[in-house]
């Protein structure tokens, strides 16, 4: 058991993926790294054939990354590192990973959610958007981006577990050059006041397939379908573009009913995370 140098990232980019339906690129890898709120020789250790990530959400919560097959002396570590950090620990797998999923219940986890990732073959006609009234939509322009902050994280208030990021994690990650497609960011706004938000751009692994990474409506604009029009107007973007194919990630129990929006215009279930708690 070791730390992880930067000449590691291949070898763990090899693991994470080894059960993921959507790869994961050596640069979001290089990413996470070189995160604030990551410290690799506090956060991380290696072995032969595991790769564990300790990363503390807040005082009351740590994520367990955890891939491969880790040795007991691996997960002890894990485990001492988790229980002096917080009260509350998280982890998951994809649910085709019995192995890591069987481990992590042999280790008092214990399922309690689980995220969606949906797809839609852009072949496949879709509604054309109908905007609430008095909302209109833009793209991105320079100056944007703490509007695109502030109605991300507004908007995701709601959710299970919410993590609400500093301008400077989530500038790390949403304006880094793959990530900010300007033309794929869209706005939504009633007489200039930001009413919801899709951040877009082609997956980093998939570069034939529209990724949805965000669609968020403050509360003031929900039900009214403002959701669907971005969504609908994403996919009619994509298409412009020549992409094949649109997906996203879901709570599969959102508060805010979106997988239920997501099956309403077409979109189709093709992988399942599950996500299991320890106290």
């Amino acid at each position: 058991m070791r730390v992880p140098t930067m000449a590691d990232i291949p070898f763990v980019v090899g693991l994470v993926n080894e059960h993921a339906p959507e790869p994961m690129s050596e640069e979001t890898m290089r990413l996470e790294w070189s995160a604030s709120y990551i410290d690799v020789d506090r956060d991380a250790r290696i072995e032969d054939d595991a790769y564990v990530l300790v990363e503390t959400i807040d005082a009351k919560r740590v994520w367990l990354n955890v891939h491969g097959r880790p040795s007991p002396g691996l997960f002890e570590w894990m485990d001492a590192e988790a229980a002096a950090r917080a009260p509350k620990a998280l982890s998951g797998a994809w649910s085709t990973d019995l192995t890591q999923l069987d481990a992590l219940r042999d280790r008092r986890f214990r399922h309690v959610r689980s995220s969606h990732r949906m797809l839609l073959d852009l072949a496949e006609s879709t509604a054309d958007p109908q905007w609430p009234d008095r909302i209109a939509v833009r793209t991105f322009e320079p100056g944007d981006e703490r509007t695109f902050y502030d109605v991300h994280q507004e908007a995701f208030r709601d959710m299970w577990e919410p993590i609400e990021d500093t301008y400077e994690e989530w500038e790390h990650w949403f304006l880094e050059p793959s990530a900010l497609v300007p033309d794929l960011w869209f706005l939504a706004h009633e007489d200039g006041e930001p009413a919801g938000v899709a951040i877009c751009h082609p997956h980093e692994t998939r570069p034939e397939c529209g990724w949805v990474r965000v669609l968020g409506v403050r509360r003031p604009w929900r039900e009214k379908g403002l959701g669907r029009a971005l969504l609908l107007h994403a996919f009619s973007e994509f298409r412009r573009r020549g992409l094949a194919a649109a997906g996203l990630g879901v709570d599969a129990e959102s508060e805010t009913g979106a997988q239920r929006l997501y099956e309403s215009v077409g979109m189709r279930t093709a992988a399942r995370f599950d996500i299991l708690e320890r106290p």
